[in-house]
């Protein structure tokens, strides 16, 4: 029985959604952007600030010096990890992006990948996110690399998407929402 699961997902591919629905299935607590929200309220600045730099590497300049202010988005990074800490002493948590299954590594956690085709996503990023027809490929592309680039720094040996780090790949525009929920329940209860 798996008591964390943590998920990474491609823009569009539905894995917020799928996430929600297997926390409900399975009576865990997910954490996404209730992590964002928590990060506010400890560092007592504005959802807009703190989500604009949520899964961002931290800026290091090249003569920071040991002792030196952390940046901005270091401080976030860091709030966000002692929160998914703290999270998890408890089981039964869910982890959507964050980089949850580095931060995790010493507990028994589930490793999901969603991905989705590349026409799903943009009908899915049309008609779900409501984004723009002429910004969906910019959006996929934007989203996409910097979560790459936040789990690849944050990860050590992980890449993004690959079968070697993760133990499930999940293609949601091959399997519906309900039976990857079904899939992932049947996995963390086995």
């Amino acid at each position: 029985m798996y008591d964390y699961i943590a998920i990474e997902r491609t823009y569009g591919s539905g894995g917020h959604k799928i996430a929600e629905q297997l926390a409900k299935r399975l009576n865990y607590r997910l954490y996404d952007r209730s992590v964002v929200v928590e990060t506010c309220k400890r560092m007592g600045l504005d959802y807009d600030v703190v989500s604009g730099m949520d899964e961002q590497n931290p800026v290091k300049t090249f003569f920071n010096a040991p002792g030196d202010n952390p940046s901005m988005e270091e401080k976030i990074y860091n709030t966000q990890v002692s929160i998914i800490k703290e999270a998890a002493e408890q089981p039964g948590c869910i982890f959507v992006g964050r980089g949850a299954s580095e931060i995790l590594k010493d507990k028994k956690i589930l490793k999901v990948f969603i991905t989705a085709r590349d026409s799903y996503r943009r009908d899915r990023a049309k008609n779900v996110e409501k984004i723009e027809e002429a910004k969906i490929d910019e959006t996929m592309k934007k989203f996409d690399k910097k979560r790459e680039k936040f789990f690849s720094t944050h990860v050590n040996g992980g890449k993004w998407g690959s079968i070697e780090y993760f133990d499930l790949i999940i293609d949601s525009s091959e399997i519906s929402e309900d039976g990857a929920v079904a899939m992932l329940e049947a996995l963390a209860k086995a």
